[in-house]
């Protein structure tokens, strides 16, 4: 069973590390992704499909994510004036 429950550990942690290098990498691709599962879950999930819910849930990933992975995530999809 701990070998089982390490595995778990390990396999999550992995997870995790991925989704932070695709957050500082790809952040607009991150974004997408969000927003279009959360589109799905509204399918699935009919109170979901409420605009307002949606509009928060699009909101927050576009908030949260540049604050979880960092100032470079922010500054890639960030238009630059005058330049």
């Amino acid at each position: 069973m701990r070998r089982l429950l390490d595995y778990l550990n390990d396999l999550t942690l992995r997870a995790y590390v991925k989704l932070q290098v695709l957050a500082a990498t790809e952040p607009v691709r991150l974004r997408s992704v969000l927003t279009s599962a959360a589109l799905a879950l509204a399918f699935f999930i009919p109170s979901l499909a409420q605009p307002d819910v949606t509009e928060h849930l699009v909101s927050f990933g576009a908030v949260a994510l540049p604050i979880l992975v960092g100032e470079s995530a922010r500054k890639k999809v960030t238009p630059l004036d005058g330049e």
